[in-house]
């Protein structure tokens, strides 16, 4: 199974959202590393229900613990994870400011 960042699209320094949200980044990255929500929910030790929801949207990848459990059940450096929550908390500030 790949484990770098840099074959599935990213280079590692964030820039593989390329437009795309959190959400959507961490779909594609449980995609591309053939896991089931419940899989990943289970590798993670979090919830389905939870990991649905930030995959969708209607959660925001913002804190510590969550992200690195990600991390953790994506077999991604922990870094790549909070680059990705961080790039869209920038995106939601700007959003609130226009």
């Amino acid at each position: 199974m790949p484990s770098s960042v840099q074959e599935w699209g990213g280079n590692g320094d964030g820039s593989m959202l390329d437009g795309k949200t959190a959400a959507q980044w961490l779909r594609r990255a449980r995609r591309f590393r053939r896991l089931t929500q419940a899989q990943l929910a289970a590798r993670s030790g979090i919830s389905p229900r939870h990991l649905g929801q930030l995959e969708r949207g209607e959660r925001s990848l913002t804190t510590v613990t969550i992200a690195v459990r990600l991390a953790d059940g994506l077999d991604l450096a922990r870094e790549h994870v909070w680059l990705v929550a961080l790039r869209e908390f920038e995106r939601k500030e700007r959003a609130q400011k226009n």
